[in-house]
């Protein structure tokens, strides 16, 4: 994938941020079928809030703006074969604007919630 894909997910999530946010963490994860995103906000104390949490955005607005995302990232998934074809995406923006991506191509679909806990600890710290 490309910086333009990348910047577009930013501008999409940005709406969402409150005005001290220090790090944001996107999520998307893709199953046989389905897809499932999520992102958590950094603030100044190095604390995490889930999108889902936030105050003033409701379920509706996250599940649209998720939904334009996939568009774009399924899109893009179908362009790859399946050797290259990309399960998770975690992207992190920090507020001085610096980006790391990364992708995970192992099947987790047989243990969700063992591959959440350890996503979590991996970039929440939790």
């Amino acid at each position: 994938m490309n910086d333009k894909i990348f910047q577009n997910i930013f501008d999409r999530l940005q709406y969402y941020l409150p005005e001290a946010w220090k790090k944001v963490i996107y999520f998307a994860g893709y199953t046989e079928g389905s897809y499932s995103m999520k992102f958590y906000i950094q603030d100044e104390k190095g604390e995490y809030t889930d999108c889902f949490h936030l105050q003033g955005v409701s379920k509706g607005q996250l599940v649209k703006v998720f939904m334009d995302i996939d568009k774009v990232l399924s899109k893009e998934r179908e362009k790859l074969d399946d050797k290259h074809k990309w399960l998770s995406f975690t992207m992190i923006v920090e507020e001085n604007g610096a980006m790391k991506t990364d992708f995970d191509y192992e099947d987790c679909s047989d243990d969700v919630i063992s591959y959440e806990k350890s996503w979590k600890e991996k970039y929440l710290s939790i």
